[in-house]
């Protein structure tokens, strides 16, 4: 029992711990728009090192009140054997047994077989640790997103254009012709085709590659210019986007370019920040992955937040405006749209009146 204390508690411990990794790893899946696309990628790496970082202390602990009772048994074991070795030794120099030499050896023989039997068992534990190390392997062997060297950032709101572009995702495809988009304009992505505004705003977004053309903003290859510039030249906002962390990790996405004063900013432009501050904890309030406490149209608020924080160069909100009730829209439109912001804003929505707000719209419909 002395042996064995804390075994229980540190059992449990290292399952909860195991989970959480894979709880986080979900999370990260789960919303490549963070991510992937507006730079959270450290902030995933970080929180994914320091989970497994507890996994592994938990592991060693509960391995420890392993070890402990299995080389007490074996070590049992080895004494008893030399015990009765020494025993069944005397009584044949002692003559007073005949055939103790043989009994001797019969019961050494017994027991070490059976002590390696018991050990056996720890064995194929071992054989299991080393499969499950072949497992993670296979996930370090698959291929990482590719880095570029794509120079300095550029200035301004950026221009966006593609040509021939082919796009197939799943069971959708979409053609597009050859459009350019200017800088510093307000552009509508509508129609009744959800499915190809979709497919368009994620290829600009870098989330999906076109099968054939060219998608180029600010001149740079749309994927290049999401995975390098780390959320500063491309802000996404779409769904689903929230992960289990606290409001400001969900808006900074630990982006050291990213501040708490940044994120404050952004929070009382989207009209978001008085919200937060009726949370118990403010800015550190947990949310759970559905984005729990917060209603759907809040969700949208601080998903468009995220995006603005490091002040790209083109923002893409997808289907976000169109949750929000008139007042909450209108104060949104007013924060992503005003005449001094840096960026060039393209919206994918279903709603006329939202179309109407922008220079000019790209239309989908189901033909």
């Amino acid at each position: 029992v002395l042996l064995g204390r804390g075994g229980i508690r540190t059992a449990i411990e290292e399952s909860k711990t195991k989970y959480r990794v894979a709880a986080w790893l979900q999370d990260v899946l789960a919303t490549p728009s963070a991510f992937k696309v507006n730079g959270g990628e450290l902030l995933a790496i970080e929180h994914a090192n320091r989970l497994t970082t507890d996994y592994i202390s938990m592991r060693q602990k509960q391995f420890r009140v392993v070890i402990r009772q299995t080389a007490f048994a074996i070590g049992l074991q080895v004494v008893a054997s030399c015990a009765l070795l020494s025993l069944g030794g005397w009584l044949v120099i002692s003559q007073q047994l005949t055939l103790g030499q043989l009994v001797a050896s019969e019961l050494v023989v017994t027991l070490v077989v059976g002590a390696f039997a018991k050990a056996g068992k720890s064995i194929e534990t071992f054989y299991d640790l080393l499969a499950a190390i072949d497992k993670v392997g296979h996930l370090l062997d698959i291929p990482v997103d590719p880095r570029f060297e794509t120079g300095d950032l550029p200035s301004g709101p950026a221009e966006v254009r593609w040509s021939n572009v082919s796009l197939h995702f799943g069971s959708q495809n979409c053609e597009l012709p050859t459009t350019h988009i200017a800088a510093h304009t307000r552009i509508a992505i509508f129609g009744e085709n959800q499915a190809r505004k979709s497919l368009l705003i994620k290829t600009l977004a870098g989330l999906i590659k076109p099968r054939s053309g060219i998608v180029e903003i600010a001149g740079f290859d749309a994927q290049h210019a999401t995975i390098t510039y780390a959320g500063r030249l491309v802000g996404y906002a779409g769904l689903p986007g929230i992960f289990d962390g606290s409001v400001q990790e969900n808006v900074d996405l630990g982006r050291s370019h990213v501040g708490r004063t940044r994120v404050r900013e952004v929070l009382v432009e989207v009209g978001l920040w008085d919200t937060v501050l009726e949370l118990p904890q403010g800015l550190q309030s947990r949310l759970m992955t559905d984005g729990i406490p917060f209603s759907n149209a809040e969700i949208a608020q601080l998903l468009i937040a995220r995006a603005m924080a490091g002040k790209p160069k083109l923002l893409l909100i997808e289907g976000l405006l169109d949750v929000m009730p008139p007042q909450m829209l209108i104060n949104v439109w007013r924060s992503v749209a005003a005449p001094e912001v840096p960026w060039t804003l393209i919206v994918a929505t279903n709603q006329q009146h939202i179309a109407d707000l922008c220079d000019s719209q790209i239309v989908f419909d189901d033909h």
